[in-house]
């Protein structure tokens, strides 16, 4: 009777979770969408425009990490609220939310075109400079309108309201591919204004998204909580505490990030083939990558209302139910990376030194597919206990300190060439995903000892 009664309450809770998950993961695959389309009418354009607008796309990728690593305390904080049934001050909150998104926004932008004026002093080819720069121009305008959009999001997460996020996202992808037509290849009548016509894009798709987005959390749905139903001034004691969750989870984002920046730089040292392998496994890989951590946004949310109603039994269900669907997920995605690989490749070329390479890396990428999952998942339930520190000490010791030492010495000085850096890659996430999980499990085990989970920031 009792294993009966715990596997309906494991599969309810799965239910429940996916319900959460399903448009978080779709909104994050058609996010990059986004990208690709952007690629595809580059190269339409030329291939200094191509190789321009992917060194641009990663400026802006960086300088919006802040617009989401800095939006990322705000989901468990107000899931907290919720799960303590203090909803009445979960709108102020909110506000608060958006006053942070609109700072970051406003940092992030001058930081993109701090470095577009720095563009003629780096190591670049004298053609590519004015053409990096018309994008930045243009599209560093999106990321206040891109961290509102965070902010939103984050609320959606909370309230488990989450269908809103992957409509918008639809819209924008409909909106972004023909305003690349309209304003990067010069359709429907528009003047062709090439790179800079995808950076007006992205501004035009990340401001309708955003006034999307507000308009749904001022509907009726989301009126129980109060988001927009007032006008305050920003107030720091509101501000500092997401600040406090939000830093670390920042921090974490970027040592991930460079680490896969750096992987990416050793590659062209290696080869032009290799480098050409290693960035059609990542776009591959990526795509996977969206299932868990869509996932992980919504165990965030899930575990942040048990912090706050102080629930171990129902923490547990989360744990289980999610790490469930986080192997269910790694299934999937090794499958496909197995069967398809092929076919995926040659989307992308028909270069047979080119297949060759790149279907080696998607093996080994199928390796690390459940221990990927694994850690973006454990994050994901980690910050809903609202414990970031220690989870971003793991991460940089992970990357930084296997990963990239094991993966350098593996490439350049054993001979693997870029098989080793993927084995690098491979060991960081997994001892990443293991020490999350120790993490965890001392968690429950603190919970047992205090009688209640406290925050550990």
């Amino acid at each position: 009777m009792y294993n009966h009664t715990t596997r309906r309450r494991v599969f309810l809770e799965i239910r429940r979770t996916l319900t959460v998950a399903v448009p978080l993961i779709g909104a994050q695959l058609l996010s990059v969408s986004n990208g690709l389309v952007d690629a595809l009418v580059a190269g339409q354009l030329g291939r200094a425009e191509l190789a321009a607008g992917g060194i641009a796309a990663g400026i802006w990728f960086f300088a919006s990490l802040s617009c989401i690593g800095l939006m990322g305390g705000l989901s468990p904080t107000l899931s907290r609220l919720i799960g303590q049934r203090r909803r009445n001050i979960v709108g102020a909150v909110f506000r608060q939310g958006l006053w942070l998104a609109v700072i970051t926004g406003g940092i992030a932008t001058a930081t993109a075109l701090a470095v577009a004026a720095l563009l003629p002093r780096m190591s670049l080819e004298a053609e590519l400079v004015p053409l990096i720069r018309q994008y930045l121009l243009t599209a560093a305008w999106s990321l206040p309108a891109f961290a509102i959009v965070m902010a939103c999001r984050n609320a959606c997460e909370a309230t488990a309201l989450t269908r809103p996020v992957l409509i918008v996202q639809v819209l924008g992808l409909g909106i972004n591919i023909l305003a690349d037509l309209a304003f990067g290849l010069g359709w429907f009548g528009f003047p062709q204004f090439g790179l800079m016509g995808i950076g007006i894009a992205t501004s035009v798709v990340m401001i309708t998204m955003a006034a999307a987005l507000l308009f749904y959390l001022s509907g009726k749905r989301f009126a129980r909580y109060n988001l927009l139903s007032a006008f305050e001034g920003p107030r720091w004691a509101d501000i500092r505490p997401m600040l406090v969750l939000s830093i670390p989870i920042y921090l974490t984002l970027l040592f991930e990030a460079g680490l896969f920046v750096s992987v990416s730089l050793q590659m062209g040292m290696i080869g032009t083939i290799e480098a050409g392998a290693h960035y059609i496994a990542i776009g591959v890989t990526s795509f996977c990558f969206m299932l868990p951590l869509g996932l992980s946004f919504a165990l965030t949310a899930r575990m942040g209302r048990v912090y706050g109603r102080q629930s171990l039994a129902a923490a547990k269900l989360r744990i289980v139910s999610g790490l469930l669907i986080t192997v269910m997920l790694a299934v999937f995605t090794i499958f496909t990376l197995i069967v398809f690989r092929y076919p995926l490749i040659s989307l992308y070329t028909d270069d047979p030194e080119l297949i060759a390479v790149a279907a080696q890396l998607l093996l080994l990428a199928a390796l690390f597919q459940l221990s990927d999952g694994a850690q973006v998942a454990l994050l994901g339930l980690l910050r809903g206990l609202q414990d970031v520190r220690v989870p971003m000490l793991i991460n940089a010791f992970s990357y930084w300190a296997v990963a990239f030492p094991l993966g350098y010495f593996s490439a350049h000085r054993w001979g693997y060439g870029a098989t080793g850096l993927w084995w690098g890659l491979i060991a960081g996430l997994s001892v990443s995903a293991l020490l999350l999980a120790l993490r965890l499990v001392s968690r429950i085990n603190l919970y047992n000892r205090q009688g209640g989970f406290a925050a550990v920031p």
